[in-house]
């Protein structure tokens, strides 16, 4: 089959990604994983995380209940997952409420809480975190996945892959399981599915690359050549990886999918982080009653999620951090069916190994954010406010990356970051 060059130029472009990454060494040991749930959208913390009452708050129908750590979770027969996720995870969750944002725009929250600064440019958590990885472990072939469609890598980029709600990351690897999804063959609508080179013609292409990077390399700013080298050398690992061969194509739309695969990643050695979200809407400005429905399949995908790390052996190594931009606002609007509107105060759910289980942060009758001790999270008037960035700061260095690069004013709030 004769060389497509359009086609190997846009391949090859891809590659392309990224500044030269800082060596950072992440704590010695086992390798550690790194999950983001993200609720997009706005959660209404009073159905869950962050008990209220009335009339200060607007609440649903349910009761308090108290778990092992001094947690106390509001639930509800609406949403029994939510039940069942803190019986059998209590001891090693903590709650983060209070948590402020400083804003009431998705975009803007999102980048906030995602990556601990004001910037839509800047890389998350997640990216930071992979990034650090890989510099201890070359041989990671996609240290950050993307599942949920929301992670954001900045400069960091060829760390990190995107995979589709149809699991592309597949297809894109096995051509021939591609080809049985088409429709029809040659050219044309669902035929075209790419360009697979053999043997030869894949030893052609890399010979072509190794004289180009050699020229490349002659040339002033030639420091990314070695990282658009590099990524290649990932992409092959990744294609010969039989753990990602044998997985089949199929669709990663709920949070189990996503789970699942995020999982199988782990497991090969390919990925260290991941980032996946509910696809649910949470924005309820109207018919509050939704967030009911959005809190049973988040927890009942929760309470699978850290099902399939114990049976993985991977919770212990494993930090879950579940966030959603904002809350929503303490009081219902006046819309014909009556929902809330968006808050700048939210909370965080943090699970996994080395998590200090408890409630951290506090929030007044009217959920309204209470300054806290940073080193211990307890409310303390002469204390700060939690904002987004200590947020941020304290959830990398509890991963074992220095946030100072990144986050480079804010003090990181060590609550439950054991």
């Amino acid at each position: 089959m004769p060389l497509d060059r359009r086609r190997f130029l846009q391949s090859a472009a891809a590659g392309l990604a990224g500044l030269a990454w800082p060596r950072e060494a992440l704590a010695a040991g086992d390798p550690r994983h790194f999950i983001v749930v993200f609720a997009q959208g706005g959660w209404d913390v009073t159905f869950a995380l962050d008990p209220k009452s009335k009339p200060a708050c607007d609440v649903p129908e349910g009761k308090r209940a108290r778990y092992p750590g001094g947690l106390e979770i509001f639930t509800g027969p609406g949403r029994p997952s939510v039940a069942r996720f803190f019986e059998a995870n209590a001891r090693r969750a903590a709650v983060v409420n209070g948590l402020w944002v400083g804003s009431v725009a998705h975009a803007p929250s999102r980048a906030r809480v995602l990556t601990g600064t004001r910037s839509l440019r800047a890389p998350d958590v997640g990216a930071i975190f992979a990034a650090a990885a890989a510099e201890r472990e070359p041989t990671l072939a996609m240290p950050y996945v993307d599942l949920g469609g929301g992670a954001r890598s900045g400069p960091l980029a060829r760390h990190m892959g995107r995979v589709g709600a149809t699991n592309q990351l597949v297809a894109l690897l096995d051509r021939a399981k591609a080809q049985r999804k088409g429709k029809g063959k040659g050219k044309g609508k669902g035929g075209d599915l790419g360009f697979d080179p053999d043997a030869a013609e894949r030893q052609a292409i890399e010979a072509f690359v190794e004289r180009r990077a050699a020229l490349l390399a002659r040339e002033p700013g030639s420091a990314t050549v070695d990282e658009y080298r590099g990524s290649l050398a990932r992409a092959e690992a990744l294609r010969q990886s039989p753990d990602l061969r044998g997985l089949e194509i199929g669709r990663t739309t709920s949070l189990a999918q996503q789970s699942a695969l995020a999982i199988a990643l782990f497991q090969a050695g390919i990925a260290r982080a991941a980032y996946l979200d509910t696809r649910l809407d949470w924005d309820t400005h109207d018919d509050i009653a939704d967030q009911d429905a959005s809190h049973e399949q988040l927890f009942a995908g929760l309470v699978a999620l850290m099902a399939a790390l114990d049976a993985a052996g991977l919770a212990e190594r494993t930090t879950v951090a579940v966030l959603s931009e904002f809350s929503r606002t303490p009081k219902l609007n006046s819309q014909p069916q009556p929902g809330k509107d968006h808050w700048p105060v939210t909370s965080a759910l943090i699970v996994g190994g080395g998590v200090r289980a408890g409630r951290y942060g506090a929030t007044d009758d009217a959920l309204g954010a209470l300054r806290i001790r940073l080193d211990d999270g307890r409310a303390d008037d002469r204390g700060h406010l939690l904002q987004y960035d200590n947020f941020a700061a304290g959830l990398l260095e509890h991963l074992g990356v220095s946030s100072r690069r990144w986050i480079t004013t804010a003090e990181p709030f060590h609550g439950p970051f054991a």
